[in-house]
């Protein structure tokens, strides 16, 4: 449990990376930037965002119902992209917490020797009912907060990938010489697509292990404690005639 529990807080770095472009930089009153104010705290101008929008050349520019995209991006999909990044951060910082909370779990139990102890008391069973109830109930809210961000994201991918490359400084100006120009096209864009399910699936795989395997461990502390209850009346016993 103390691997899967370290586990789960490395793995939330790379999970912040997958989707790390998919922000927008804006005032504190969402008010729509200035072209001054557009350059983003990673160097990337992200008025070649506003533009593509704005010019919106490229034949097949649509969302994913098949639907054109409006020409104003601060007015039509500037609040949308920022809702996102914050529901994408506010899951990462779950995962984040579920691992270190997870980790003084583990401690828990530790103290309480429920790793090592070849008797089982009371106290070790609390301590094993206390753990599995906290890693069930935190690991309900992570699984359902994924689905519902997945779900986000699977209604806006289009959305969500143009804007992605667009802030990547690598590609944001070079999509938009492509879709704006005298032939323009998206499909320097759509090679470059990145975001996808998959980090969101395999969370929601790891966060339904952990509520098993912690299922286990209850089952596994119910059966030492019944299996050692002659042994543990012996010994209460002993310690009986010793007072």
């Amino acid at each position: 449990m103390l691997c899967i529990a370290g586990a789960i807080i490395i793995s939330a770095l790379p999970f912040k990376t997958q989707y790390s472009y998919i922000y927008i930089n804006v005032t504190t009153t969402l008010d729509e930037v200035s072209g001054s104010d557009k350059n983003s705290a990673l160097g990337n101008n992200q008025q070649y965002l506003w533009d593509l929008f704005d010019q919106n050349k490229a034949e097949g520019f649509v969302d994913n119902n098949g639907v054109p995209f409006k020409n104003d991006f601060g007015a039509n999909y500037m609040r949308q992209v920022y809702d996102f990044q914050y529901e994408l951060n506010d899951l990462n910082n779950l995962i984040l917490w579920y691992g270190i909370l997870s980790l003084i779990g583990v401690a828990f139990l530790y103290i309480f020797a429920n790793n090592s102890r070849k008797v089982y008391y009371k106290s070790n069973l609390i301590a094993s009912s206390l753990f599995t109830l906290f890693m069930v109930v935190f690991g309900l809210v992570c699984l359902i907060k994924s689905i519902s961000v997945m779900g986000n994201f699977v209604a806006n991918s289009e959305l969500y990938n143009i804007v992605s490359v667009m802030q990547n400084p690598d590609h944001g100006y070079i999509v938009y010489q492509y879709a704006t120009g005298s032939n323009p096209s998206l499909d320097y864009l759509k090679e470059h697509y990145s975001c996808d399910v998959f980090t969101f699936i395999l969370y929601d795989v790891i966060f339904v292990a952990v509520m098993v395997y912690s299922l286990f461990l209850f089952i596994l502390s119910v059966t030492k404690f019944k299996a050692t209850t002659e042994r543990r009346k012996e010994l209460e016993k002993v310690v009986a005639v010793n007072d």
